[in-house]
């Protein structure tokens, strides 16, 4: 009798192992496969966002394409004016099933152009109006200066950025994009802000066109303009632009300053804080700046991208793009 009641003990008890051990497996099959269904949702996730973002991506480029057709039908139209109330300043929107385009396109060389005091070309000039810029923007004028040893070699100013935390070397070359200006010593991001809706990063030969160039960009080609100055420029341009530079440089703001100056017998004015020299400036334009937003059923992509139009053939090249800006440049 003992015998038997021990047997029927142990094996109570055993059944009692097997029970646990069936629930203990069942726990940890039961957190696996939560662990795999949770683990398959991200992966999911990630790859819906990765499809949606590569989506946007394409749908950028495909906006890109469309505004050089653009543009290349501007050029095949007027080849000799670009002026500010063209059909390719207006900003456009293109609905998509779901979501919507908004493409906006930029003249770049109605802006200052920073490599305009790259080492070889009338820095002086360039440097002046330069300060002339910031200080109508309330900035430091010296970043002009130090923008000028940023871009030559021969400045030496290599020590003055090893000594910063994290140390970086002068780039000594013409700059590719305006972000570059932020590494100069004074230039904080509120300093950026204000400045980058008036400059570009063009090749030093290219010229301000005159019909789109900002109020602030003309009052900073001489000492000797104000914004009010500027704006009478503009107002004179009126809608259509100006048909030469000859009818710019025949405005009476323009021609004042000239005259100030001294003019030479090239039709050239120099003076100590500047020059008026024709070459500068043109009606046409070579490099557009092109922003574009994609909303696919509230997913954002955008890309910003400078467009080099040919003026021989209307050919178009892209000169850079970069898909990490979420707003286009405004002026403030």
């Amino acid at each position: 009798m003992v015998d038997c009641s021990r047997r029927r003990f142990v094996v109570k008890n055993q059944r009692g192992m097997v029970l646990l051990m069936v629930l203990l497996i069942f726990s940890v099959v039961a957190i696996l496969a939560t662990t795999m269904i949770e683990r398959q949702a991200v992966d999911l996730g990630r790859a819906s966002t990765l499809f949606a973002q590569q989506q946007a991506r394409l749908f950028a480029l495909g906006a890109e394409s469309a505004a050089k057709a653009g543009l290349y039908l501007d050029w095949e139209a007027n080849k000799e004016i670009d002026h500010a109330a063209e059909e390719w300043t207006t900003e456009r929107t293109f609905p998509l099933d779901p979501g919507v385009i908004s493409l906006r396109i930029q003249d770049a060389q109605g802006r200052f152009n920073l490599n305009g005091l790259t080492p070889g070309g009338a820095v002086a000039v360039q440097e002046s109006r330069f300060r002339n810029l910031l200080n109508l923007l309330g900035l430091d004028i010296g970043i002009a200066a130090s923008w000028r040893q940023w871009l030559d070699k021969e400045s030496n100013v290599d020590n003055t950025y090893l000594s910063l935390s994290p140390a970086y070397r002068p780039a000594y070359t013409p700059c590719r994009h305006t972000s570059e200006l932020m590494l100069i010593e004074n230039v904080d991001l509120d300093a950026y802000a204000k400045i980058e809706p008036y400059i570009t990063c063009l090749p030093a030969s290219a010229q301000l066109n005159v019909n789109t160039a900002t109020n602030f960009v003309l009052a900073a080609l001489d000492n000797n303009l104000t914004l009010a100055d500027a704006d009478a420029i503009i107002a004179s341009r009126g809608a259509d632009g100006f048909s030469s530079v000859q009818d710019f440089i025949g405005t009476s703001q323009i021609n004042r300053v000239m005259q100030e100056a001294g003019k030479t017998e090239e039709g050239e004015a120099n003076n100590s804080t500047g020059a008026m020299v024709v070459s500068d400036f043109g009606v046409t334009t070579e490099y557009f700046e092109l922003f574009a937003r994609i909303d696919l059923n509230g997913r954002i992509g955008t890309v910003e991208a400078l467009i080099h139009r040919a003026i021989a053939d209307g050919s178009m090249t892209t000169m850079y793009r970069d898909f990490s800006r979420r707003a286009p440049r405004e002026v403030w």
